[in-house]
């Protein structure tokens, strides 16, 4: 067997009670499954849990006390279960405009970019030149006579090309997918960055920098009825980036391992939500989160129903279903009470 340090350790099963914490992890490799079971370390969980992170449970979640931590690995295994509508998304979504741009490129970027699958180098340079106006110069200068530079003194690089100073940041994501493949002695491809990069980086791309209703250079909007076929007819490109956006918000929740359930009213004002207004009780936090899960859900659906009816079809949304309701919770800490 080759160095346990090379393996990963995954939450298998967690009970607890206020003062004892019982852990199953197993070790998946290859050729077997190896269990490792502690019983019974005795812990002083606020050296490990912050206060703040286990009150919520009560003062908002309404839960009592001696079930604060079931509660707790109740919101760890809802997280845990919308890792699948999320993947499903963002693959989904990220297929979807790489298929568009190269099989129904706006008419007028001809010449201005390339929309073959070479587009997610091509697009963002020509963004880069765009957005760095002559009073912020985006090319390197060269430093003296010995480094190989062009009429106008900037520094070449190899390829006779201007060596660039400025990136946008569509640009640093992509330069870090590259070298990220690079490091892991991949053959450099265009499809292998479309998939190192972020959900983030995606959200981005549904912004109004990338929209252009006059001269139709950019993706938006005559990329929208082709990436989102069947989404409202209705249904504009700012309406998909902000419920892109709130997916987003959410993934990071998850990702830095944040109360999911935990929602706030928002600002009548600014329409953001208003962190001193907490919606408390689990009727309504696990309700609020379901509408979350469906709008993921309905957004695979408005690029490609059949991926929606797949990703029903083989139950890959029961485990939150079965989670995401008081009745879901009340029933994880019964069993978590033997």
């Amino acid at each position: 067997m080759r160095p346990l340090l090379k393996r990963r350790l995954r939450l298998n099963v967690c009970t607890l009670n206020p003062s004892l914490i019982e852990v199953k992890l197993f070790l998946q490799t290859t050729s077997l499954t190896v269990f490792y079971r502690f019983f019974k370390i005795g812990l002083n969980m606020e050296q490990y849990i912050s206060k703040e992170r286990l009150e919520i449970y009560t003062t908002i979640l309404k839960i009592q006390s001696e079930h604060v931590m079931a509660a707790y690995c109740w919101n760890k295994e809802l997280s845990g279960s919308m890792i699948p509508v999320l993947q499903c998304l963002e693959v989904t979504l990220r297929n979807a405009i790489d298929y568009a741009i190269r099989s129904y490129p706006p008419r007028g970027a001809k010449g201005l970019y390339k929309v073959d699958h070479n587009w997610i180098y091509s697009l963002f340079n020509y963004m880069g030149g765009k957005t760095y106006s002559k009073n912020i110069i985006r090319f390197k200068k060269a430093k003296n006579n010995k480094e190989k530079k062009d009429d106008n003194g900037y520094l070449l690089n190899k390829y006779g090309k201007r060596v660039i100073d400025k990136y946008i940041w569509e640009e640093t994501q992509i330069n870090a997918a590259k070298n990220k493949i690079i490091e892991e002695n991949k053959i450099l491809t265009p499809s292998r960055i479309i998939s190192s990069l972020t959900f983030g980086f995606w959200t981005n791309l549904l912004s109004h920098k990338y929209e252009d209703k006059d001269s139709e250079t950019l993706l938006w909007p005559n990329l929208l009825v082709h990436v989102f076929p069947y989404a409202p007819k209705d249904m504009t490109r700012k309406e998909i980036e902000d419920l892109l956006k709130k997916i987003k918000g959410l993934r990071n929740r998850i990702s830095h391992h944040e109360a999911i359930w935990k929602f706030h009213y928002d600002d009548p004002n600014t329409h953001l939500p208003d962190y001193a207004a907490p919606v408390h009780g689990a009727q309504a936090s696990c309700a609020l989160l379901i509408k979350h899960y469906e709008d993921m859900l309905d957004m695979i659906g408005w690029i490609s129903p059949e991926r929606k009816d797949n990703f029903i079809k083989h139950h890959a949304n029961e485990r939150f279903y079965s989670l995401c309701s008081v009745e879901g919770l009340n029933k994880y800490i019964e069993r978590h009470k033997r």
